[in-house]
């Protein structure tokens, strides 16, 4: 069914066609007229020659007899229904008519062609050797004209309407294609072609007018702006057709979680948007995000394998969070942004902290950026050393940052927007390196340098080919495997263990020592342990502060070590600060120490002084 902007377009079409066949029509009429005169005036005039040229010696000798003979031949021509001859003083001599006809009068007519009604006139000098002997005058109907123009517009009409018949059905099929075109250029415009929910545009124009009502009833209405925690796995494991799957899957618990009058739609990738009109409430927009959460925590299962994903979502109030379309989504998306923040599958409603807090972040992303081109990032060396001796047995690289103008940034607060943003494996390539080079240059000074621990990120161990790299980077500086120790964290592992542990033989088969920092805090069973290729543990601080007073966590550190001894595993303790916490660890047999009390980080000056001063 057309809509009625394609029927609009139709009926101009209709209209701008007919004008110009109109115009057309006119224009061929009047010329087809004009030419038809013309030719029937050609055709009297010669037949007025003929017969005066024969009616001249009668007209010389006044014979009225031979006269009339010569006038009356007209009545072989069908138009012709009077013919008359005058005398050289204007008077009639001879004249025919046909029954019926009016006279054309007893004097000449005076002018050669006269049209009278619906009759013509042609009156034409006779002469006999250059004298003037006399007048030949015939009057004709035009009938014949008018039949003819009327049998040429009819044929022209009927033309006309024939083409136009052949024409309607032979592009009956191109129109019909042309308003599903339309219709699709609208779906476009409109619609998400992945879900069928409102696209962006329109999602906008729908917040726009939102709050124009409001402006002028003075009511409220609320925004969420939804992301869908762990769409990427989805598409990178199961691929997109099954990504696109699912987002179908999302719009339709959405539009069916929300209320007739409410407004959802995809606005980008992973995103979708929801109005909830007339809910002024934050405890009913709260209920509402709740509900959708709840929704979507439920399984998919486009493929027959269940999908997990969450939302995150951020609300902004309606207008008390913002006057324009795009202050309200910003803001929207700024709580969204802290809902990922706070852990994922939760919802936050904008406030100006949160916009300062998120504003900071992105503040130290384009920050980070820009000191990553400006090598503003370096690296510091906490020493590992052995309880019973104090022998530095090894070592830990920690990035930092001075920023240019505020100074150190803490890695508590840059490290996890690297992690978001993806920018951690541009640190962790600077990093890499930079230990290397550092390493090389104090055993080219004679210093005996331990291995250097490397902390990786997840999102580094899973995008890039760390193993590669860092062999790479061992061999560019001229160094050996076991010079440097990859750290990766408990929590990291577990997620997926088998993928983790293929691309863990990878380093191990490269010669590289691997640790597993922060354990304890995950699932830490004897099981896993012994099904990846790791060389020493890593006892998560917390537990370390509560000893030796805490005789649980005295446990848990007794049992770690014994669970990582009895398969070959060194045991750091890490956050080591008081002589009380490195006598506990001693006695626990913990083999190496690593805290303020031992040493701190610092730079590789203090650290050539540190190694000088223990050689």
């Amino acid at each position: 069914m057309e809509t009625a902007r394609g029927r609009k377009y139709v009926l101009l079409n209709i209209l701008s066609v007919g004008s110009a066949f109109l115009i057309a029509f006119v224009f061929l009429a009047i010329e087809h007229w004009y030419a038809e005169k013309d030719g029937f005036i050609h055709d009297l005039t010669i037949q007025a020659s003929m017969v005066g040229a024969n009616a001249s010696a009668a007209l010389a000798f006044g014979d009225e007899r031979a006269a009339l003979e010569i006038v009356s031949t007209v009545a072989r021509s069908p138009a012709v229904f009077e013919s008359a001859l005058y005398r050289q003083d204007g008077k009639l001599l001879a004249t025919f008519r046909r029954q019926g006809a009016p006279m054309l009068g007893a004097e000449a007519p005076v002018h050669a062609t006269n049209f009278t009604g619906g009759h013509v006139v042609i009156a034409q000098p006779v002469a006999v050797e250059g004298q003037v002997v006399g007048t030949i005058a015939l009057r004709a109907t035009l009938d014949g004209l008018y039949r003819s123009q009327v049998v040429f517009l009819g044929s022209l009409l009927a033309i006309a309407a024939i083409a136009a018949l052949v024409g309607h059905f032979a592009s009956r099929r191109l129109r019909q294609r042309m308003a599903e075109a339309e219709r699709q250029l609208e779906r476009m415009a409109l619609y998400d072609n992945v879900t069928g929910l409102a696209n962006r545009h329109a999602f906008e124009l729908a917040l726009d007018q939102t709050i124009r009502r409001h402006e002028r009833d003075g009511t409220g209405s609320a925004l969420l702006f939804i992301d869908v925690d762990g769409f990427k796995k989805v598409n990178d494991m199961l691929g997109h057709h099954v990504g696109d799957r699912v987002l179908q899957g999302i719009g339709v618990r959405l539009h069916d979680a929300l209320r007739a009058a409410d407004v959802v739609a995809r606005i980008g990738g992973d995103e979708f948007g929801a109005i909830l009109v007339d809910t002024a409430s934050p405890d009913d927009a709260a209920r509402v995000a709740a509900n959708l959460i709840a929704a979507a925590a439920k399984p998919f299962s486009p493929d027959g394998t269940p999908v997990f994903i969450g939302l995150s979502i951020g609300i902004a109030m309606i207008p008390q969070d913002g006057r324009t379309a795009d202050e309200l989504m910003h803001h929207a998306d700024l709580a969204m942004y802290h809902a990922k923040q706070m852990g994922k599958g939760n919802h936050q409603f904008f406030s100006d902290e949160i916009g300062d807090l998120v504003r900071r972040r992105l503040d130290i992303e384009t920050d980070l950026r820009i000191a990553i081109e400006h090598n503003e990032l370096y690296v510091v060396y906490q020493p590992q050393v052995v309880p019973a001796s104090g022998e530095i047995a090894g070592l830990e690289a920690l990035v930092r940052w001075r920023h240019a103008g505020r100074g150190v940034i803490s890695p508590g607060e840059f490290i996890p927007v690297a992690e978001e943003s993806g920018l951690i494996l541009d640190v962790g390539r600077i990093v890499l390196g930079q230990v290397c080079r550092d390493i090389a240059e104090l055993r080219s000074q004679g210093l005996r340098v331990p291995t250097v621990a490397v902390n990786v990120s997840a999102r580094q161990f899973m995008q890039g080919d760390i193993a590669a790299e860092t062999a790479a980077a061992l061999r560019h500086n001229g160094l050996q495997a076991v010079d440097v120790e990859v750290e990766l964290t408990e929590s990291m592992l577990m997620e997926r263990l088998e993928d983790r542990r293929t691309a863990l033989a990878g380093l191990a088969d490269s010669g590289i020592r691997i640790a597993i920092d922060d354990f304890g805090t995950g699932y830490s069973s004897l099981n896993y342990l012994k099904r990846l290729p790791v060389d020493k543990l890593k006892i998560d601080m917390s537990f370390i502060h509560d000893l030796p007073d805490n005789a649980e966590s005295v446990a848990i550190v007794v049992g770690i070590v014994g669970m990582a001894h009895a398969i070959g595993l060194r045991v750091v303790a890490e956050g080591v600060e008081t002589q009380a916490q490195r006598d506990c660890l001693t006695s626990c047999g913990c083999d190496l120490l690593q805290g303020f009390l031992v040493g701190r980080p610092m730079e590789k000056a203090a650290l050539v002084e540190l190694l000088r001063s223990t050689a």
